[in-house]
């Protein structure tokens, strides 16, 4: 290539790597993390602005815009511990394991009605296997046209003395076998047992109506095996067995 070429390619080549330094010298020196999710009503699950996640070691924090979100860049990689606060109340820390270069995304859940805010604050996950409140919320995005949905907002509009007046709006009865009381539902020309789980573990059935309905805070109630969660076979299986009858379904208690 001549001089005068060169010359004239010059100021072209001086452009690119002048446009180029900057993101070459980010990847670089990417060495931090990042910390992003959510922020939402215990209540309802509806988006709480104004809720403010701080990473303390680093003297960073966030505060949640009206859809709920927030983000924090630049973290220290490691265990880091992670504190909420709204409205003037704290929680307790939690600690979390930041990545170089990775964001890391919370689900933060809380029940605003209460002094100490009792929060679910958690990696999110997917939400089939996803067992706390934040994972109900999440289900209730993706499968409420499949299954039904109650929230604490929907359990103190309707007074239910029992969770099994709110089963009883999805044809779920409990009836008494020689085994025991076990919340049933009639399909395809037979009664069936309705499995049931709480806060995420395999529940005796007998008792689910002892949970005051109070410390109620979501029930999920599903016809088939929508969501894929890991423990429901555990469950048919029990119900065959313990009641003589073939399991249908499942319903998952969160309490607060």
């Amino acid at each position: 290539m001549s001089r005068a070429r060169i010359g004239s390619f010059l100021p072209f080549l001086l452009a690119v790597l002048t446009l180029a330094a900057p993101a070459l010298l980010r990847s670089q020196s990417d060495t931090s993390a990042r910390l992003a999710g959510t922020a939402a009503s215990a209540f309802n699950g509806r988006p709480l602005s104004g809720v403010m996640i701080a990473v303390t070691a680093a003297r960073q924090f966030a505060v949640t815009d009206s859809t709920g979100t927030f983000l924090l860049a630049g973290l220290p990689v490691g265990r880091q511990k992670v504190r909420i606060a709204y409205q003037g109340r704290e929680t307790l820390e939690y600690e979390f394991d930041l990545r170089r270069g990775k964001t890391k995304r919370l689900a933060v859940v809380l029940d605003v009605a209460v002094e100490d805010l009792a929060p679910v604050v958690v990696e999110a996950r997917y939400p089939d296997v996803w067992r706390d409140l934040a994972g109900f919320y999440e289900r209730r995005k993706l499968y409420g046209g499949f299954a039904r949905f109650y929230t604490r907002e929907d359990v103190e509009r309707w007074r239910p003395q029992r969770i099994s007046q709110l089963l009883a709006q999805q044809g779920i009865i409990t009836r008494c076998v020689t085994q025991g009381c076990v919340p049933t539902r009639y399909t395809r020309g037979r009664w069936c047992v309705v499995p049931v789980t709480v806060d995420g573990m395999p529940f005796w059935t007998e008792g689910y109506d002892d949970i005051p309905i109070d410390e109620v805070a979501g029930v999920e109630v599903y016809r088939g095996d929508l969501t894929g969660l890991g423990w429901r076979g555990q469950r048919a299986s029990s119900g065959t067995l313990r009641h003589g009858l073939p399991s249908c379904g499942s319903i998952q208690i969160w309490t607060r």
